[in-house]
């Protein structure tokens, strides 16, 4: 009873923390919800509000299925009337040194009958792995009303290498690639842009016990003008496991894009909480 009653105050808590999180900017837009881990620590991709290429969109040890979910959600009323749905799937296949996944996620949101989220991400990592090494192949879709995003088409590869792991599956490991990418803005009038960027990450991921950390830092310049075109992204993810296939997460994001459009916020931040759902081998 004593367990069950902590568990009830810390998720309470942690759902305040989120909706203070995704109260609107200065600018009247949103920030975008972050990134969510699963029971095993690995991370599932964020909801297209946080620029996303080349993140892990999934993490499969040995060979099988894998299929992770997550979902959450925000409903408030009186003197602010707030509705928010977010919710993000991935899924892969193992093969011998291959892996195939792929990642679906979506948010949704209104402020006082005006539209504020309306995020779609679809993302596919595909990679080869000889030892410690990663070579990659990237494909993406986004559209970010956040962002004035009407559509963004990424493609791209790389190359990454474990720089440490363990048996507890924690580990650190860097990445770059190369992504060509084309943007569509919704903005008066429309236009669109066509950038080829490098991308380098760090990924940090510690696990103990029931609890994990994982941590994703991007630098993302464009190759013409990487001093006035670039981003820089950033999440943050603890989790708590609740059962076998359960987890509790606490999540913070970050991102920062050099070029926006319609007076839209640079820099986004968002503080969320939610449960994931993983099952398969």
């Amino acid at each position: 009873m004593k367990f069950c009653f902590l568990l009830s105050l810390l998720i309470g808590l942690l759902a305040s923390l989120a909706a203070r999180a995704q109260e609107p900017d200065s600018t009247g837009t949103a920030a975008p919800d972050s990134a969510v881990v699963n029971g095993a620590g690995s991370l599932t991709p964020p909801p297209a509000g946080l620029p996303s290429a080349e993140f892990e969109t999934y993490n499969v040890d040995g060979t099988g299925v894998r299929y992770t979910a997550a979902l959450t959600g925000l409903y408030t009323t009186g003197t602010v009337e707030r509705v928010y749905f977010s919710t993000s799937h991935t899924g892969g296949f193992t093969t011998g040194h291959w892996q195939f996944p792929a990642a679906f996620s979506y948010s949704y949101g209104r402020q006082d009958g005006a539209l504020r989220e309306r995020e779609l991400l679809l993302l596919s990592t595909p990679d080869y792995r000889i030892r410690k090494w990663k070579f990659y192949a990237l494909g993406e879709f986004e559209s970010s009303n956040l962002r004035a995003i009407t559509r963004r088409v990424v493609a791209g590869g790389g190359v990454g290498y474990q720089l440490y792991t363990d048996s507890t599956n924690s580990e650190v490991a860097l990445s770059t690639f190369l992504l060509n990418e084309r943007t569509d803005y919704n903005a008066e009038p429309d236009f669109s842009r066509h950038v080829v960027r490098n991308s380098t990450r760090l990924k940090l991921r510690l696990n103990w016990g029931v609890f994990s950390a994982s941590e994703l830092f991007f630098y993302q310049p464009s190759l013409r003008d990487p001093g006035g075109d670039y981003r820089l992204n950033s999440a943050t993810v603890l989790a708590f496991k609740l059962y076998q296939h359960l987890a509790l997460n606490l999540a913070y994001s970050f991102s920062y894009e050099s070029v926006v459009v319609q007076a839209r916020s640079r820099a986004n931040g968002t503080l969320s909480v939610g449960f994931a759902y993983s099952t398969g081998k």
